[in-house]
């Protein structure tokens, strides 16, 4: 077709996702091609399955779930249906690799890239998606590639790596007044004025002199303008200030707002109870139609909150600013508590999403943001708002194993590039290619010496090297030599080789199980040296040492263990128990240590953080609720459900790891269920239920009681059936629900469907 790639530009609630929606419908049931569409965020993609299924399943269409533990690799070969996948930036990558590897990238006809300005984040998505989106224009496939986004400043750079025309406009559908507001000024933002602080004027809520001293900056004054008729959004710096402001607006809020809509918020007081312990801020706030949204809570009690603040139980949400990237939660006003996200000072795409979420089609005539600040602070947000959008820079180079690494060892895996040459090519296609002179990068010596040091630590090598031999030195034939040393250590005699511009490439064994299990190289160092002790030393005695194996290292990096509940934990285990920390080198005296707040010497910090973590799951699944596990390690709600697909996900790519390397096969055996049991993480009557996006183990202990089984009785269900089985579920969520459920079977009947054809060529063929 050569159509040309788009990049399409308006502002938040500009209809963006509308028109990627259309494009895609049309990709698959006019051009009779898959789409795949990518978003940041897993509740994202949960909530976009959610809204498609109708259309799938009236349009006879799939929609297929990549994030977490969800989606395999390559997808099921469809003979009579398109797909359209709905994926995060990391499964989206796995997807695409193992669509080329099987020579299956010509059944895609589109790709649509939400919030495209993630390509200049940092900490790896950035590179990530880099790193896709440069394999596909190197590649030169006729894929349509749209991308999506309110917030880019170089947008001529990001259209030449794309190879795209750009589509930008203003427009939004209902007008928005942005509004600054210091001690009791407040004025109306116009950046179209030489001085953009215009119309000021001074407010006068009538406050007593008590309420005064709690919110001096008048906070519930503001609130007060709006709800409960409209709703309100306050972004906080923190989740701790999320849960402050909340409990704030309960003592500062009018009293007659515990009445209004009393029946509903206790059906949600009763809803959140049934998914476990009520947290104490949420009992307080809840009445008055408030809530705060941050990681700390649960999915669970996440979605209630927000199925209720789209019902108007709730009126005011305090959250942090991920929200605004996250689920489409619209509000008549939005109000920053400061202008900091953390400890950073606000950068303006970060406040254009965040004020952008205030004043949605169908929710009035108009929306207002009003940013607080102090005096001080006044001129850093003048600078902030006159300033140009922030760009979207290159993050290729700098996040090397989920940027320069992956795309060098994932290109030769795949036989995209096979030589030097090649991969200089390919990096010069890359947006960091595109902006070498503006980074100072010089592309071909940044190239070498990431092969240099691949070859060096093993996961690449040259054709004509044993993957057991070392290297000592590395000489290019160009202008480049590099003769520095690389962990791990060499254990063989050394060797020099010169390499050329056109040798031959390939992966390790190493590095193939690294690209294969999606899988970061330092990961894959660990993890080989994990599985290799636990070769020597598996307990199987109990699911302990097994969970060890699954539990992720990027989680365990991001928790402190507490060593007075590690030693806790560990000293109540049964002498088959304690076997799995003797093993991993956790003896008492180690855990003597730790309780008393010492750094053991003799032992890794990464094996103490994981096992913590792996205590935690053990926990989980012996039926210990999300609620109590966390309160026993002290960690937040959260971070312990994310720590349960985290694992799910990491246990996918461990069993993928295992396959490529035929000395671990017994693990890539026994480990391929694990990923389903640490998903459901319940009981096992409740597993089928628990594949619809909106049904969590509440939810689906609901159903479950009420009769409602399996998937057929929910599809063949009344959304009145369903609603009055459910506590404190809306009409538009059971009829989510329902037609989930009938996609989900249209997917299971199209799976066996496939199967069948495929065995049927088979034996034709035969």
């Amino acid at each position: 077709m050569n159509r040309r790639n788009l990049i399409y530009a308006l502002p938040t609630s500009g209809g963006k996702t509308l028109v990627a929606e259309i494009l895609m419908l049309r990709e698959i049931t006019c051009n009779k091609k898959n789409a795949i569409f990518i978003l940041p965020f897993v509740a994202i993609v949960q909530e976009k399955i959610q809204s498609l299924a109708p259309f799938a399943v009236e349009l006879h269409f799939l929609v297929e779930e990549y994030a977490g533990s969800k989606g395999g690799y390559p997808p099921i070969k469809r003979r009579r249906k398109n797909s359209l996948y709905v994926c995060t930036i990391e499964k989206a990558l796995g997807l695409i690799n193992s669509l080329i590897e099987t020579n299956r990238l010509k059944e895609i006809g589109m790709i649509v890239v939400d919030e495209l300005h993630l390509l200049g984040e940092d900490g790896g998505r950035g590179a990530t998606l880099e790193g896709l989106l440069a394999k596909l224009m190197y590649i030169n496939v006729d894929i349509h590639i749209v991308g999506m986004s309110a917030t880019i400043g170089n947008l001529n750079e990001v259209a030449e790596f794309l190879n795209a025309d750009v589509y930008t406009q203003n427009f939004r559908p209902v007008e928005l007044k942005e509004y600054i507001k210091c001690e009791d000024r407040i004025w109306l933002i116009n950046t179209k004025e030489e001085d953009i602080f215009t119309d000021e004027k001074k407010i006068n809520y009538q406050y007593s002199e008590a309420a005064l001293k709690q919110d001096p900056d008048k906070i519930g004054g503001l609130v007060m303008d709006v709800v409960p008729k409209d709703s309100c959004l306050i972004f906080c710096a923190t989740r701790k200030n999320c849960e402050n402001v909340a409990l704030l607006l309960t003592r500062v809020l009018f009293r007659s707002l515990v009445e209004y809509r009393a029946l509903e918020k206790e059906k949600l007081r009763a809803a959140l109870e049934a998914e476990g312990q009520l947290c104490a801020v949420l009992s307080k706030t809840i009445k008055f139609g408030v809530a705060y949204h941050h990681s700390g809570l649960t999915n669970e009690e996440r979605r209630l909150v927000e199925d209720a603040y789209r019902e108007g139980t709730l009126s005011v949400i305090c959250c942090t600013s991920t929200l605004a990237a996250g689920v489409n939660l619209p509000a008549r006003r939005v109000i920053l508590r400061s202008p900091y996200v953390g400890n950073e000072f606000l950068n303006l795409s970060r406040y254009k999403q965040m004020v952008g979420r205030a004043g949605r089609a169908g929710m009035g005539e108009v929306g207002e943001s009003i940013i607080l600040c102090k005096a001080a602070e006044i001129p850093k947000i003048r600078m902030m708002l006159t300033a140009k959008m922030d760009d979207c820079l290159s993050s290729l180079h700098t996040e090397q194993d989920r940027g320069l690494n992956n795309l060098l060892l994932s290109s030769v895996m795949l036989s995209l590039a096979s030589n030097r040459d090649e991969l200089h090519k390919l990096v010069s296609m890359s947006l960091l290619g595109i902006q070498s002179s503006r980074l100072n990068v010089d592309i071909e010596q940044i190239v070498d010496r990431a092969i240099i040091s691949l070859i060096k630590a093993r996961p690449l090598k040259v054709k004509e090297i044993d993957d057991n031999e070392t290297i000592a030195s590395i000489i290019m034939e160009s202008h480049f030599t590099d003769d520095s040393t690389v962990e791990p250590k060499p254990k063989k005699a050394k060797q020099s080789i010169i390499l050329t511009r056109k040798s031959p490439l390939e992966l390790s064994t190493l590095g193939k199980a690294a690209m294969k299990g999606s899988i970061d190289l330092q990961t894959a160092y660990y993890l080989h040296e994990d599985l290799k002790l636990a070769q020597r030393h598996l307990v199987l005695t109990n699911d302990l040492h097994v969970l060890y194996l699954v539990t992720p290292y990027d989680v365990a990096n991001q928790i402190k263990p507490v060593g007075s509940v590690l030693y806790d934990v560990i000293m109540s285990f049964s002498p088959l128990t304690m076997q799995v920390p003797k093993v991993l080198g956790l003896t008492e005296t180690v855990l003597m240590k730790l309780r008393e707040g010492i750094t053991p010497k003799n032992i890794s910090s990464r094996v103490i953080h994981r096992f913590y973590l792996t205590i935690m799951l053990h926990e989980l699944q012996k039926g210990e609720t999300v609620h109590l596990v966390a309160e026993k390690f002290q960690v937040t709600r959260g971070v312990t459900q994310n720590l349960v697909s985290s694992a799910a996900s990491f246990a996918s790519s461990v069993v993928r790891f295992c396959q490529e390397i035929p000395e671990f096969w017994a693990f890539a055996v026994f480990l391929k269920s694990f990923s389903k049991r640490l998903t459901m993480c319940c009981v096992k009557e409740l597993d089928t239920l628990m594949e619809l996006p909106a049904v969590k183990i509440g939810r689906a202990r609901q159903l479950y009681d009420a009769g409602f089984k399996t998937l057929q009785s929910i599809a063949s269900a009344t959304p009145n059936d369903l609603q009055k089985n459910l506590k404190y579920v809306s009409r538009k969520t059971v009829e989510q629900i329902i037609v989930t459920a009938n996609l989900i079977l249209m997917e299971k009947v199209e799976n066996l469907k496939d199967e069948y054809a495929e065995l049927m060529e088979g034996l034709q063929a035969s």
